[in-house]
């Protein structure tokens, strides 16, 4: 019995380690400078994500977020020389059918679009996606506008709105739904952190 329970620690500690590691934003002070310019300083907020915040999330969205989606998630807020508030950093891991992809969000202090990179994606459209041609459809969009690039359930693309390469939908609906779920976590989870003062 001890052998199994030791056999089981050895082959899960790793997995939760390895899971652990994809909310985590890679070289920050380099995709903070990329995406804020005027960067001064920055503070990381760690904070968990439960069910009572799921449910809350779960009533802005038109469609579900997965229980696996819960757990803790760090913050990345970003200042101004005087400790105004430019904009924030989350990193989101979302499932595809190509298995994990790792998306790094920046949103400028109202929660709108500044950019987006991939951390990790095995896609072969993830060029197109981040490409200058898609992320001028997203740049500067908050909430309620991504929304409208999507249809009514949020299960595809809003073709009357969003017009681009049919090859490229099933990447960008996840990219865009990632996007609304960034917004409202860091609208439920982060509010009293969104404001002008660091320190």
């Amino acid at each position: 019995m001890k052998t199994i329970g030791l056999f089981l620690l050895l082959v899960l500690t790793p997995a939760t380690a390895f899971g652990q590691a994809y909310c985590s934003l890679r070289d920050p002070i380099g995709a903070m400078q990329s995406s804020f310019p005027q960067l001064d300083h920055y503070r990381s907020i760690v904070r968990v994500v439960d069910e009572t915040n799921r449910a809350s999330i779960l009533e802005t969205l038109p469609f579900t977020i997965h229980e696996n989606e819960l757990g803790t998630h760090t913050l990345y807020t970003v200042f101004a020389d005087d400790d105004e508030l430019i904009g924030v950093i989350h990193v989101r891991t979302e499932r595809s059918r190509w298995g994990l992809t790792e998306i790094a969000w920046a949103l400028n202090s109202d929660l709108e679009i500044v950019g987006m990179h991939f951390q990790r994606s095995r896609d072969r459209h993830r060029g197109y996606i981040e490409s200058e041609a898609f992320q001028k459809e997203i740049r500067g969009k908050n909430f309620d506008e991504l929304r409208g690039l999507l249809s009514n359930d949020g299960d595809s693309i809003n073709d009357a709105v969003l017009v681009i390469p049919r090859d490229s939908h099933e990447l960008a609906l996840s990219v865009i739904r990632s996007a609304l779920k960034t917004i409202s976590a860091t609208n439920t989870i982060w509010d009293d952190s969104l404001s002008s003062s660091s320190r």
